[in-house]
């Protein structure tokens, strides 16, 4: 049977067709009515609950679902509780921890407070302990003042008594020698020719004056052809004259000889120079035997003079104010070129144009500048007595053109590379004003290591000569050694000085710091000492100033290693971490030359 009480919402059905057709009357029809409404009845009832029985469903599940959230939600709260308990745990653990070290603190503190009382109570006696002190140094330096002082009184005495009987010495070797002299019958013999051996002045303590060296120089083996070892190839350097020969400025030419240099390494080609002397009739000819020819004094004057007029006439008081300076009009420098004008009498301008050395207008300069040094010198003057030429004077002024245009060219805007453009004028101005200082610190080390080349060549010399007068010095051998290798190592091979000032007892005291040769052999350090030594025992019998202390240092020289040396002289480890093609532009010579070993028969002298 088919439960339709769900379509009509509840509600009592109608009687159906068979009951509309047949009908029953009287009593059995009540009571089949009664039945029917109470089937009815029964119908609804059962699709209600049916009905309700689904809605408690739905309320079931709702109420599952939402008991399952509450359960998670009481599990979250669990984990979150048991976190925070672990985490009020370890804060408590935390505190106890800073509690005990608060307590270990608090101790501390007391006893930095009882030390604190005991240094304050302390700090009296160590204030007049500090016035003992002080009062004791005082007494101190003044005993060590007095000591100097005696000391210095008694260095005087016995420099005093040195020099007596070093007097007295000199004088009986007089009188011994004008009592052989006039015991014998002298030849009539023209004197001897100055700047010889026999010229030499009498060795005058020669036993006081010079040390002997434990060291006997390594026998050099000789060439295999049975021909000396071969002396360095000429090298190609940036000379003044060739400088003017093309054109250019020294620092230039020196730029392009290295290009040049780097460009033929990286080809593996070599160059040979042939040293050439200039043709006859040539004015550098001339000029090499006018300076031979001439004394130094008056060579020296002439540069004077020429550098004088030269200030006075374009206003500028030093060769460096020609860095800023401002050159002749172009155009009218052209104009020259044709023959067109000439400078104007009374104007003093430089070209410094390409081919400024070439210039008509620059020499007419140069022979105004030449015509008022001659007018100031007159017919009595020291260059017309001299037999100086007015080539030789206009050659000078040529040289000088160089190095003022090479000055004002070093702050000239070039094309920079890096950038890719022209550089600008205060960039020309900054690389040109680092160039110059480098030049300056050049020049003044150049002339530091000059004057130590040549008073070591000059020591050695003088030693030799006194030695070999002696006749009895064993170590000449060695003195002749050392000045080879001082020869060949040059004035390059020799350190670098910084000037410096030190303070000395409240007094600045001048001393030089000499820098490390790295690529120099090791060992020649210590044989030049002993030439420094010689040096300031010479010294030390000479009237003068007292040469300035020279300190040894760590600090590494930058100046320019020297090419061509025997391998000997270069630092083996230097050579070793060298590139190869440093090395083969080092250019190491193949001269054998050894340098020395213990002399063990002389070891105590």
């Amino acid at each position: 049977m088919e439960d339709h009480s769900d379509d009509d919402g509840g509600r009592p059905r109608p009687a159906s067709n068979a009951a509309k057709v047949r009908l029953i009357g009287g009593p059995q029809s009540k009571e089949l009515d009664s039945a029917r409404e109470d089937e009815a009845y029964h119908r609804d009832q059962a699709a209600l609950a049916r009905q309700r029985t689904r809605t408690l469903n739905l309320e079931l599940q709702n109420a599952q679902k939402l008991q399952a959230e509450q359960t998670a939600h009481i599990n979250a709260l669990n984990e979150e509780l048991t976190r925070r308990s672990e985490t009020l745990i370890a804060l408590q653990q935390h505190e106890m921890q800073l509690e005990a070290q608060f307590v270990q603190d608090q101790a501390k503190f007391q006893q930095y407070e009882a030390l604190a009382e005991q240094y304050q109570a302390m700090i009296p006696q160590m204030l007049e302990a500090q016035k003992l002190l002080m009062q004791r140094n005082q007494d101190v330096e003044r005993l060590n003042q007095l000591v100097a002082q005696k000391q210095n009184e008694a260095n005087a005495d016995v420099a005093h008594l040195n020099r007596l009987l070093a007097e007295k010495q000199d004088e009986a070797i007089q009188l011994r020698a004008l009592n052989h002299l006039q015991g014998r019958k002298t030849q009539n013999k023209p004197p001897p020719r100055r700047g010889t051996r026999a010229s030499l002045d009498p060795v005058r303590n020669s036993s006081t004056r010079t040390i002997q060296i434990p060291l006997d120089p390594i026998a050099i083996p000789e060439a295999p052809s049975g021909k000396p070892n071969p002396k360095p190839k000429a090298k190609l350097v940036a000379t003044p004259a060739l400088a003017d020969l093309l054109g250019t400025d020294v620092p230039t030419l020196d730029d392009l000889i290295g290009q040049l240099k780097q460009l033929l390494i990286s080809s593996g080609a070599t160059v040979d120079i042939e040293k050439t002397t200039p043709k006859k009739g040539t004015r550098s000819k001339s000029k090499k035997t006018a300076d031979k020819k001439l004394p130094k004094d008056l060579k020296n004057y002439i540069h004077a003079i020429l550098r004088k007029t030269t200030y006075v006439k374009f206003g500028v008081r030093q060769a460096a104010d020609f860095i800023l300076y401002n050159p002749a009009d172009g155009t009218k420098v052209a104009a020259c070129e044709t023959e067109l004008i000439d400078p104007p009498r009374a104007l003093y301008q430089w070209d410094f144009s390409t081919g400024y050395l070439d210039s008509r207008w620059n020499q007419k300069m140069i022979e105004k500048i030449v015509d008022a040094v001659l007018k100031d010198e007159g017919e009595d003057g020291d260059i017309p007595r001299g037999g100086v030429g007015r080539d030789y004077l206009e050659e000078l002024m040529q040289q000088k053109l160089a190095r003022y245009q090479g000055a004002w060219k070093g702050f000239q805007p070039r094309f920079d590379a890096d950038l890719g453009r022209i550089e600008t004028n205060q960039e020309a101005n900054t690389r040109g004003a680092r160039a110059f200082e480098q030049h300056q610190l050049a020049t003044r080390s150049n002339s530091s290591k000059h004057r130590k080349y040549m008073d070591r060549i000059q020591t050695i010399i003088a030693a030799i000569e006194i030695k070999k007068v002696e006749g009895v010095a064993a170590d000449i051998a060695t003195w002749e050694r050392l000045l080879r290798m001082v020869e060949l190592l040059g004035e390059q091979g020799m350190s670098s000085e910084k000037e410096d000032e030190l303070e000395v007892d409240d007094a600045k005291v001048l001393v030089f710091k000499v820098k490390i040769c790295i690529w120099r052999e090791p060992r020649v350090v210590e044989y030049l000492r002993f030439v420094d030594a010689q040096t300031a025992l010479f010294k030390k019998h000479q009237a003068g100033p007292i040469p300035a202390p020279r300190i040894r240092t760590r600090a590494v020289g930058s100046s320019k290693v020297p090419r061509g040396l025997p391998k000997s002289l270069y630092n083996s480890e230097w050579l070793k971490n060298a590139t190869p093609a440093y090395l083969n532009e080092l250019k190491v010579s193949k001269e054998v030359f050894e340098l020395f070993v213990a002399a063990m028969n002389r070891m105590a002298i």
